[in-house]
């Protein structure tokens, strides 16, 4: 039973095998990054029949492999990279190259296969709309920087680049009601949409991101929704010292729109608002107290549509 490594970088794929029995390398090499060279890979890593392919995400470097190995019908799981660099330490691992990291992803498979979820291909439905919940975000980070130019030219006070400012200012706000409106209308194509939807504090922006940014693997589970997202508080507990701060390792563009989500719930919804104050009631800061709205909005989220998929036997639960 063989598990296979995969470290992508911009211009080349290392790749190693080992054995899980031992979990020594039993071959390894590399390719070029490019459409000829996963091609190559592909019908390589197809003769070892592998029992588990691990890839890092490496932001957009590993979507054309994954692309090709999927089309292949090979076994692969994108793992967070804090996860490869907790096991890289646990390891006592000092070396970091391209090959070693092959091998150490390769291990990993080994030691986590129980844990690893197999992944799930978006559908082309899913995977536009992850595009343009992206393209909107670029849109909203444009009107911050846009505002944050206004301000600075109001203090010099030049006429001309205050006309060129607005004119960018009403074309990025344009292209906004645009792209909310796209959004808006392909959200209509996800069943699931209208099942998110009549929950409280879920908007048809927060259904988008919750559908566009989770993988289709956990749609439903809740824990492993929570965990992508990055809304399960880290806690460290010391002898009288006690102290708790939110997971830096989530998907920062979906916390925001659970933010957006969470404080609309609390206002409207009155069992979110009670669990919210007493939140509050008991000494938790503010902040402390949303994230925990996020937290429990987005597991409700998750539980909707678990419920959703056992009266639907035709759609395959993710």
């Amino acid at each position: 039973m063989w598990h296979l490594g995969i470290d992508i970088s911009k211009d080349q794929l290392d790749w190693a095998a080992v054995d899980a029995s031992n979990r020594e390398v039993i071959h390894e090499g590399h390719q070029p990054n490019t459409a000829t060279g996963i091609r190559t890979l592909v019908k390589q890593l197809q003769a070892f029949r592998p029992e588990l392919i691990v890839l890092e995400a490496t932001g957009t470097y590993h979507f054309p492999l994954l692309a090709g190995l999927v089309a292949a019908e090979l076994p692969v799981a994108v793992v967070n990279p804090a996860q490869i660099k907790g096991y890289r330490q646990s390891q006592l691992g000092r070396t970091k190259t391209d090959r070693q990291d092959a091998r150490l992803l390769a291990r990993f498979g080994v030691a986590r296969a129980s844990e690893l979820r197999v992944y799930t291909p978006p559908s082309p439905c899913q995977r536009q709309l992850s595009a343009w919940m992206s393209y909107r975000d670029s849109l909203i980070a444009e009107q911050t920087r846009l505002a944050g130019r206004r301000e600075a030219n109001h203090f010099h006070g030049d006429d001309q680049v205050r006309r060129w400012l607005e004119d960018e200012r009403q074309a990025v706000n344009q292209r906004l009601a645009d792209v909310d409106a796209a959004i808006e209308r392909l959200l209509a194509t996800f069943p699931e949409a209208s099942v998110l939807r009549e929950m409280i504090g879920v908007g048809p922006l927060v259904a988008a991101a919750v559908l566009g940014y989770l993988p289709v693997g956990v749609w439903g589970h809740a824990k492993q929704a929570a965990s992508f997202a990055g809304v399960i508080p880290q806690l460290a507990h010391s002898g009288r010292r006690q102290r708790s701060w939110l997971s830096p390792h989530g998907h920062a563009r979906l916390r925001r729109y659970l933010s957006m989500g969470a404080r609309s719930a609390v206002r409207h919804d009155p069992t979110m608002k009670a669990f919210y104050d007493g939140l509050k009631a008991r000494g938790k800061p503010e902040k402390v107290a949303l994230c925990a709205a996020m937290h429990a909005l987005l597991r409700h989220m998750m539980g909707r549509l678990k419920a959703w998929y056992r009266t639907q036997p035709a759609v395959a639960m993710a």
